[in-house]
């Protein structure tokens, strides 16, 4: 099922370097399009050191030209597998989803962006008559088969980390939990490669597993989405058990 598709394939570029030597800001990167240099957008930053030098990506032209930048990236290529990259398409695909009832059962009166109490969450919906809220995350990253969030890197390695690596995430999973009397509450990951058969929450956040983990008990629905990037298309591949 194709679930987003670009108006133009996207174009093949070759990292200069992240940040910007050009313009100093962490999420722009200078880029190598058929031997002439860019300026191009990252909306997810380095994605845990994945965009960097020499690294072989997938941008789009951006239509304005009133800005620093002249392309947005949204996939990483590493042998041979296409990653989205751009968190912001997590929700694109996420509402999609929702609304073709591969999430929740019969989907009614979708809406993006749904403010309750102190956090502001992706959707909010009906579904079988009772109303739904639901948090999308992105999870571009993995390894041995297995899509893992949250990730980051420190000198090049996974490390348990005692702060949180994401408090907007852990503040979410734990609304979430607090709201499960009154709503039905999904957080939903979006896993934008097809190299992986599983997904886990990351025990190198404690913080956030034990908050989902708690968040499971509380009632939480936990659903984790594969799908699949070519150059202009994005399509749904399958559900992934959820291990801990």
């Amino acid at each position: 099922m194709e679930l987003y598709s670009f108006k133009a394939p996207l174009i093949k570029a070759k990292v200069l370097s992240r940040p910007s030597k050009k313009v100093k800001s962490p999420y722009l990167a200078d880029i190598l399009i058929d031997d002439k240099p860019y300026i191009c957008h990252t909306a997810g930053l380095g994605c845990s050191g994945h965009i960097v030098p020499d690294a072989i990506i997938w941008v789009y032209e951006k239509p304005e030209t009133n800005t620093k930048s002249t392309h947005v990236v949204y996939l990483i290529e590493e042998h041979g597998v296409l990653t989205g990259c751009d968190p912001l398409m997590a929700n694109k695909i996420a509402y999609k989803l929702l609304k073709n009832n591969m999430v929740l059962p019969n989907v009614k009166n979708l809406l993006p962006e749904f403010d309750l109490n102190n956090s502001r969450f992706d959707f909010m919906c009906k579904s079988d008559e009772h109303m739904a809220i639901i948090e999308v995350k992105s999870v571009p990253l993995g390894e041995d088969g297995i899509a893992i969030f949250p990730y980051r890197l420190t000198n090049g390695k996974q490390k348990v980390h005692d702060e949180p690596i994401s408090e907007r995430a852990l503040k979410h999973v734990n609304e979430l939990a607090s709201n499960t009397k009154y709503y039905k509450c999904v957080l939903l990951f979006i896993i934008q490669r097809t190299d992986v058969s599983k997904f886990t929450v990351s025990k190198n956040d404690l913080q956030y597993y034990e908050a989902c983990k708690n968040a499971m008990k509380a009632g939480v629905i936990f659903k984790a989405i594969s799908v699949k990037w070519d150059t202009q298309k994005c399509y749904f591949e399958k559900e992934l058990e959820i291990v801990w």
